[in-house]
């Protein structure tokens, strides 16, 4: 990994457990084992830094999806995959990290905001092809799904706001995208889901 990457990558890590705004260049710095001057030699400044995570985070991501897509039997299995792909994520994510970027960083908003629009457009093909495969309903309407399918991460982001559950912010995400995934499937699709569920020794939790 060179060396951009790795500071990105930290602060990330960083910024996704603390917040943007409450983490400084010296910690990133300190955290990496390098001085405060190597990272502005790479970053003007935590923006251009935030920014740049963004992106590579986005990227990754679209790399992860599309080896998924090839790979996977169905775009019913991809989206079972996705949840536990996001599970370090949830669980070690602050509300922080969206609330200090709406109000401090406006180039990284608008940037999130632009992968957001994209993303609502990839959604929507990833439904189509299951359509084709039959795994997904015929009937759907795909562009309802793919707005409430995007929107599933600001449930979880208001959830831990909240900060007094009677269950992990993981157990949420995972029941909404269940739920979710199971509602848009055919039958052929209910079946995959009902499968994973039973591997996952929650096979009678779907009936009860």
């Amino acid at each position: 990994m060179e060396i951009k990457e790795r500071i990105a990558s930290q602060a990330g890590e960083l910024f996704i457990q603390h917040g943007a705004k409450n983490v400084s260049m010296d910690e990133i710095a300190s955290k990496l084992g390098m001085s405060k001057r190597t990272v502005y030699q790479h970053f003007t400044d935590k923006e251009e830094l935030l920014i740049y995570f963004i992106e590579l985070f986005a990227r990754h991501n679209d790399r992860y999806f599309l080896e998924m897509t090839e790979k996977s039997p169905s775009m019913i299995h991809v989206f079972l995959q996705l949840i536990d792909l996001h599970r370090n994520i949830i669980e070690s994510s602050s509300a922080k990290f969206d609330d200090d970027i709406r109000k401090y960083f406006p180039k990284a908003q608008k940037v999130i905001e632009a992968h957001r629009t994209e993303g609502a457009e990839k959604i929507k093909k990833f439904l189509k092809a299951g359509i084709r495969q039959g795994v997904v309903r015929s009937d759907l309407n795909v562009d309802v799904t793919a707005f409430l399918l995007q929107d599933v991460n600001n449930t979880f982001i208001n959830a831990k706001r909240t900060g007094t559950l009677p269950f992990s912010i993981w157990e949420l995400f995972h029941t909404m995208m269940i739920n979710f995934i199971r509602g848009i499937s055919s039958e052929k699709g209910i079946r995959i889901v009902d499968e994973y569920l039973k591997k996952e020794g929650r096979g009678e939790e779907i009936r009860s």
